[in-house]
């Protein structure tokens, strides 16, 4: 585990608007700096049903691993029983990191994705969509995450480490 004043070790969940990066950081902070990464939208770990079936518990061995811990959604911002999730995470001590920022460069990575998958129409309302009821939800007026642009100022995903430095710093800001 690597060492930062700062902290004991980090917990975070990070949610965010689509094409921000989350999952990909999620496996860059499990690789360069031994977090485990649970990303809820892994279909073939079904990490999800896990979490949705027994909250408590499924919180509870997460909190019982000594490694930094991440956990990745881009969950619904009007569905309450996702906001209740969050919410749990948040109350067992993980901090809500939310990706926004560029959103024209989101909707850029977001639709590589489409271009792998084959979906490439669809994806670009598959964005919009989102963005409405993240928009229409009021997710982050209401619940106040730590909000992280997840690009750098040409529209580029941010070095690993620097924005893992950027959401430290500013969990150390909002502590203080």
């Amino acid at each position: 585990m690597d060492e930062h004043p700062a902290f004991e070790r980090d917990l975070l969940v990070i949610t965010g608007i689509p094409g921000t990066g989350k999952t990909s950081y999620g496996n860059k902070f499990a690789g360069e700096f031994a977090f485990l990464h649970h990303d809820l939208e892994d279909q073939q770990t079904q990490i999800l049903s896990r979490f949705n079936a027994d909250p408590a518990r499924f919180i509870e061995e997460l909190l019982t691993q000594q490694n930094h811990v991440v956990v990745t959604w881009g969950f619904g911002p009007d569905c309450k029983r996702s906001e209740s999730l969050v919410q749990g995470l948040r109350g067992a001590g993980f901090k809500w990191i939310w990706f926004d920022g560029n959103r024209p460069a989101a909707l850029r990575e977001f639709q590589k994705r489409a271009t792998v998958q084959g979906r490439a129409a669809a994806q670009e309302i598959d964005f919009y969509r989102q963005m409405y009821r993240i928009e229409k939800s009021r997710i982050v007026e209401r619940l106040k995450p730590i909000v992280i642009n997840s690009f750098d100022d040409r529209g580029q995903f941010k070095p690993t480490k620097e924005l893992l430095a950027e959401i430290r710093a500013k969990i150390v800001a909002v502590v203080n």
